[in-house]
């Protein structure tokens, strides 16, 4: 059920607001929009790792803007988004399922990072600049016998926000606008995000020179009073999205949908780790071995180690050849 806030009044779900997805709709303009409040399952995200602050906090925001991206497709498998640079930071990878089950990594060189976060710690206040270049891939996968969707984009503008926005204007012709806070002081990681995005069109509704002029305006107002919202209302957990909303789009007539609860989990088993290694050829399954003929598996997302024996190794060998 949905509930909509107009000019006389406000209402909220009652639902514990934090580590969510929240959709919405403005009815004045048709624009549809997404809010994003991470607490607990994000701190849980950092505190696993254990990374540097630039790194934590380029993973932070690469989380919520998956979170944000992913809130807007009707899919029910797996969403990624994948970074992959040439600077200090080499890689970050976060992804979600339909469930809003979240994990994530990053991979960098510590001395690097050490070295540049101290020399250029003023730069940017995102560490955008440790990424340096490099491209962002958005990935749905849907399971065996479905098609697999990938969008790419270049790592343009001053932050991944922007990099975000620059790949749906230019290959989606979605317009999208965000505002984004991410607090990583006193061990305290939260994030808070709001997107908003036109809804696309037909043909002949483009080609309405009045309605185009009219959306213009729309758009131009909305992103104006989005950028308003102060960051202590994006991250505050006492502080309903519902309100938030209220707040920035009462005069637009906000429509609130139920949101979707957000947890950290990592999908990480045996059985998929040993599905993974069956994949590899026997060159490769043999390469992984140490000197004793055993191989041991860390999950990136996670840290779960997985070993296994020679004896268990030489099944798998059997099962490949047997699947092959």
């Amino acid at each position: 059920m949905a509930i909509t806030i107009g000019k006389g009044g406000k209402e909220t779900s009652g639902i514990i607001d934090d580590d969510v997805v929240q959709p919405f709709s403005l009815e004045s303009t048709g624009l549809r929009g997404r809010m994003v409040r991470l607490g607990p399952s994000l701190k849980q995200i950092i505190e696993l790792h254990d990374y540097p602050l630039p790194v934590s906090y380029l993973l932070s925001e690469a989380v919520t803007l998956s979170l944000l991206l992913a809130a807007m497709l009707k899919y029910d498998g797996i969403f990624t988004l994948q970074i992959q640079a040439e600077g200090p930071i080499r890689a970050i990878i976060t992804d979600v399922n339909a469930k809003g089950h979240i994990r994530a990594y990053a991979a960098f060189d510590p001395d690097e990072i050490a070295q540049m976060d101290h020399t250029n710690h003023q730069q940017d206040h995102n560490y955008y600049h440790l990424l340096e270049s490099g491209y962002m891939s958005f990935t749905v996968d849907q399971g065996e016998n479905t098609e697999r969707y990938q969008g790419i984009v270049n790592l343009t503008g001053n932050s991944l926000m922007d990099a975000v926005q620059h790949y749906f204007e230019q290959s989606e012709q979605i317009r999208t606008a965000i505002r984004m806070s991410i607090h990583p002081q006193d061990d305290q990681w939260r994030s808070g995000a709001v997107m908003v995005q036109y809804i696309p069109e037909t043909p002949e509704q483009e080609a309405d020179i009045d309605r185009q002029s009219e959306r213009q305006e729309d758009w131009q107002r909305t992103t104006i009073l989005m950028q308003t919202c102060r960051d202590e209302e994006l991250l505050a957990p006492n502080l309903h999205s519902a309100d938030v909303l209220y707040r920035l789009f009462h005069e637009e007539g906000v429509r609130i949908y139920p949101p979707t609860p957000i947890k950290h989990v990592c999908r990480c088993s045996r059985e998929r780790v040993s599905n993974v290694l069956q994949t590899l050829s026997a060159e490769e399954r043999k390469d992984a071995q140490d000197e004793k003929g055993e191989i041991d598996i860390t999950c990136e997302f996670c840290g779960r180690q997985y070993f296994f024996t020679r004896k268990d190794v030489e099944a798998l060998n059997e099962d490949a050849d047997l699947k092959n």
